[in-house]
């Protein structure tokens, strides 16, 4: 599997990333108490930097696993099996998510929202930094090492595949900020608008978007059976 084809298994993974309602509420709670662009910014830079330590470390891991070369034919049944396994974990969380979808929609604004636009920068960091490591997080980690991996690409076509993961991952907090910017009055009218939306389907889109990775997992790993 080429540089292009590892890039296309790893853009829907990029984009359940995105679709991650927790940081985008945390971004939008931000945005919307006006506490200064600092809280906003490191926000937004925990979100990178936890992206990035858990892909980096899967990536890094499953590359480090030594090929088959005196049975290369093993290798597609191997990633295969790996995606397999990948694939189901995803949609079974998803469907523990799914059924505890009412209990969290029932539960007060949880503590660390309220008090995140009163938090330090260093204390928005962290918080943002920790919020990557949920289940679904870790599980996109592990499925974007095992595409890297199957790539079996030169270390800077790996790196290129990873930063455009990132990217794309990280494009649900990084362009709310830069319209922030660019069309402020508007921004905020949309962003009062997604609140309330992240607050009572949020949670919804996350579970769907990463069920449907995992089945998109699932169908691509029989074609390397």
């Amino acid at each position: 599997m080429g540089f292009w084809d590892t890039l296309g298994a790893l853009v829907p993974l990029a984009l359940a990333g995105a679709f991650s309602w927790l940081p985008l509420t945390g971004l939008v709670v931000l945005l919307l108490a006006g506490s200064g662009m600092a809280r906003v910014w490191a926000f937004v830079a925990g979100r990178v930097v936890g992206l990035a330590l858990i892909t980096v470390g899967f990536v890094a891991g499953a590359r480090a696993l030594p090929a088959p070369r005196s049975t290369p034919s093993l290798e597609g049944p191997v990633v295969a099996w790996a995606e397999v396994v990948v694939g189901i974990a995803l949609v079974v969380v998803s469907a523990v998510s799914w059924l505890h979808r009412h209990r969290h929609r029932a539960r007060a604004e949880p503590a660390w929202q309220r008090r995140l636009s009163e938090a330090s920068v260093p204390a928005v960091f962290l918080t943002s930094v920790v919020v990557d490591l949920q289940p679904k997080g870790l599980v996109l980690g592990l499925a974007s090492g095992v595409v890297v991996r199957a790539g079996s690409m030169p270390v800077a076509e790996a790196v290129l595949a990873v930063v455009v993961y990132l990217v794309i991952a990280a494009s649900s907090v990084l362009l709310p900020v830069v319209a922030t910017y660019v069309a402020p009055a508007r921004t905020d009218r949309w962003l009062r608008d997604a609140e309330d939306w992240l607050a009572a389907h949020g949670s919804v889109l996350t579970v769907v978007v990463a069920a449907l990775v995992g089945v998109v997992l699932v169908v691509d790993a029989f074609g390397r059976f």
